[in-house]
């Protein structure tokens, strides 16, 4: 039995207690964060605001390794029964476009890393040569889109559940501040705040704004277009909406108009999937919400290691950049087998 404190109740802090929980039941658990599920959305706390769907994002072995196992975890936890009270996780087919020069089934330098290594893996198109010429593969598989709003809440409850405990705390400044709490190891699972915290002061993390547009649809896969430094992605939630992004900006630049970002979504929406989106003008459509959230970014890839602050054995968790569904219980599993080497 260990005495586990997790902050942060975002994705990463939420998938990790319940890895550990059901690790091993006997563990005491106590999640603190400022913002907690059920909260109103906040702008400096990341995980409400997501898309939420699952993309192949690459990065090192490890990472990788931890996309594929959240994604398997997702699948299962979306393919069981849930009664009237479900998790708002459900199975899609995603096509996933590539820029020119990527290909399909070879392991030419940029080639499509996760081909059969996720389910219902298939080649729509091989796409061009490594040079660059012709146009990029185009591969579809099964993945899954995820609600935060429901999802981050049944999580919650499950944990509770569980015999995990919330705790709200007021800002904190340290790591160090929450040794009071007399856990055998804390897990840092605080994103966002990794880059102010005194004691982590982690500068690798910068932030960036993102705009993400819930729409009526009655689409019901998913879509993803990747190219030139831009994103478009369309999500099918199964329930009479849409989530069509690709918008992200520095938050220091000035903050672009809702009818600009509009304009340009629906435009590449209808570009890329006419049948569903026949129109290009934004005024054609039924618009339920806007989520535009600030996200923590570290290019340097995700932390995910032990350190010793304040007397206290810590396990960073963070750093997931756009992908903190996409990581999410696989980082968690990670951050899980860290934790027992602390304990």
């Amino acid at each position: 039995m260990g005495n586990i404190t997790i902050f942060g109740a975002g994705i990463t802090g939420l998938s990790t207690a319940t890895v550990l929980s059901q690790a091993n039941p006997s563990h005491k658990i106590t999640i603190v964060a400022r913002d907690l599920p059920g909260d109103a959305p906040s702008q400096s706390w990341a995980s409400p605001w997501a898309c939420a769907g699952w993309v192949g994002l690459g990065g090192s072995p490890r990472e990788q390794a931890m996309q594929l196992a959240a994604l398997e975890h997702l699948r299962t936890l979306a393919a069981a029964e849930h009664g009237d009270d479900g998790p708002g996780v459900r199975r899609v087919e995603l096509t996933d476009c590539f820029p020119a020069g990527v290909r399909a089934l070879d392991d030419s330098p940029g080639a499509v890393w996760y081909r059969g290594r996720v389910p219902e893996f298939e080649v729509v198109e091989e796409g061009g040569e490594a040079d660059g010429e012709g146009g990029g593969a185009v591969v579809r598989y099964g993945s899954v889109v995820v609600t935060p709003a429901v999802f981050l809440v049944w999580l919650r409850r499950q944990l509770e559940e569980a015999g995990v405990q919330f705790v709200r705390v007021e800002e904190v400044k340290a790591l160090g501040e929450l040794a009071y709490l007399g856990h055998d190891v804390l897990v840092n699972a605080s994103g966002l705040a990794s880059l102010a915290l005194e004691d982590v002061k982690d500068d690798q993390v910068v932030m960036d704004r993102t705009w993400v547009t819930v729409v009526r649809s009655e689409y019901q896969d998913a879509f993803v277009r990747r190219g030139n430094g831009v994103y478009t992605y369309i999500f099918g939630r199964g329930d009479g909406t849409a989530v069509v992004g690709g918008v992200s900006e520095p938050v220091t630049d000035k903050m672009k108009s809702k009818e600009e970002v509009h304009e340009d979504l629906f435009r590449r929406a209808h570009e890329n999937l006419p049948q569903h989106f026949p129109s290009a003008a934004a005024a054609d459509y039924d618009i339920f919400e806007d989520l535009v959230g600030i996200r923590p970014l570290r290019p340097a890839g995700v932390r995910v290691e032990k350190e010793r602050i304040a007397g206290q054995k810590v396990v960073h968790a963070y750093g997931t950049t756009i992908g903190g569904y996409i990581h999410s219980f696989g980082l968690a599993k990670e951050v899980a087998r860290l934790v027992e080497e602390s304990l």
